[in-house]
């Protein structure tokens, strides 16, 4: 590893982050190549750098908001998109990804960035039912009709596939092991 490379993320649809090397003067589809990333294909993948906080700025009145996060053109230097602060690439092919979210017969929805970690989807979603902070230490997010409670650090990208740029979640009382 050279002085100017560091390291990187690279987050596909459906796949787990890949580390990969990258150097300011380098072309971001280069890095990309390197993660096994394939830009083209009749439906092309869009690329989007960084982490996605905006639905936090959302006011709670806003139902059916929608992220501004817009893809980066892979052809830019690694330097100019500034991926040594952001360190993270998501590669999707959904521009956002349609969430609903259901708390106590309420149903509340936003369009998310695939970049968007499940962190700030519920940290969302806890704003928007008016959670108080205590009452919101307890609440995490399952996938609907299923057990299956995504991680915090997880992206949206991870969990769903296009064509279908959806999920449905529930916030739910976190189940904590007994002993």
């Amino acid at each position: 590893m050279s002085n100017n490379e560091f390291e990187v993320f690279v987050h596909a649809q459906g796949a787990k982050p890949k580390l990969v090397m990258a150097s300011p003067a380098e072309p971001l589809k280069e890095v990309l190549a390197r993660a096994g990333i394939s830009l083209g294909g009749t439906e092309p993948m869009l690329v989007f750098v960084g982490e996605c906080l905006e639905a936090l700025q959302e006011s709670i009145a806003v139902d059916n908001g929608e992220d501004g996060h817009s893809p980066v053109d892979p052809s830019f230097s690694v330097e100019q998109l500034r991926l040594r602060e952001h360190k993270h690439i998501h590669c999707h092919r959904c521009r956002h990804v349609a969430v609903e979210v259901n708390y106590s017969s309420r149903t509340k929805h936003h369009r998310f960035s695939p970049a968007t970690t499940i962190a700030v989807v519920t940290k969302w979603a806890l704003k928007k039912f008016d959670l108080t902070d205590a009452a919101a230490a307890d609440y995490v997010l399952q996938i609907c009709h299923s057990k299956q409670v995504p991680r915090p650090n997880e992206h949206l990208g991870e969990l769903v596939h296009a064509p279908d740029c959806r999920v449905c979640f529930d916030l739910v009382k976190e189940v904590t092991p007994q002993g």
